[in-house]
């Protein structure tokens, strides 16, 4: 049996400079997983573990960040019989309900409310504008969920999971949360690097709220200049105790 004892919380190397954090993070995202999950499910462009105390099976509830043009995986979680909320305010769409079981909200993630948020410009971002964002626990008051436990959190939103998940150790949210699934990014000029550390200690404290990979992959590892680190990496709650 898998040992689900949280790891010790403190930091025995002491880490102070951005290229320490960075290798930390790199080989945190590139190591043997942390659960072996026995069955891993491909839903659309994202995994799920299956495993017994993991299964995502009705009534579940799904919140996913991050659609851009790709719905494969909020339908296929809908198809599942999910109650799924999709987010994302970069598409120029009014909240509407896309199928029987998914709903998308014009909402982005952030780690404060806010109503006029700036967002970094990139391929998704051209124009200047401004977003609605929301903590996690925010939304999840605003839907009614306050009382619900999430089966799988998926978040891809182009740096902006950093202070996100930052939110989510110090609210203690992790704890209504069984699954994980989040794409890192780590750009050339973006987060800046002297935020690094502060990346590191925050995927540690994710650790010793449970969080466990089972199942990690690259999409860029650049070095030099043009420094760039980009990887989904998928993770299972191992201290959840919800039903």
């Amino acid at each position: 049996m898998q040992s689900t004892k949280p790891e010790a919380s403190k930091d025995p190397l002491k880490i102070t400079e951005w290229w320490q954090a960075s290798s930390l993070l790199k080989w945190d995202w590139e190591k043997p997983v942390e659960y072996t999950c026995g069955e891993i499910v491909k839903m659309g462009n994202w995994h799920v573990c299956m495993d017994k105390q993991f299964e995502v099976k009705p009534p579940c509830l799904v919140y996913s960040f991050g659609i851009s043009n790709d719905w494969t995986f909020d339908d296929a979680m809908g198809d599942l019989g999910c109650q799924v909320h999709s987010f994302d305010p970069s598409i120029g769409k009014k909240s509407f309900r896309r199928s029987t079981n998914v709903h998308f909200h014009d909402i982005g993630l952030g780690s404060r409310d806010d109503d006029a948020f700036v967002p970094r410009r990139d391929i998704y971002v051209r124009n200047s504008t401004t977003w609605t964002v929301r903590r996690l626990k925010t939304i999840m008051e605003m839907l009614g969920h306050t009382d619900r436990h999430l089966d799988v959190l998926k978040i891809d939103v182009e740096t902006t999971e950093w202070p996100a998940v930052k939110d989510f150790v110090e609210s203690g949210i992790f704890q209504k949360i069984r699954q994980f699934a989040v794409e890192w990014h780590l750009f050339t000029a973006h987060p800046r690097k002297d935020k690094y550390v502060e990346f590191y200690t925050t995927v540690r404290r994710m650790q010793e709220q449970g969080m466990r990979t089972f199942r990690t992959k690259f999409h860029s590892q650049v070095y030099g200049e043009r420094w760039r680190l980009q990887a989904d990496v998928n993770y299972v709650n191992v201290l959840y105790k919800g039903t």
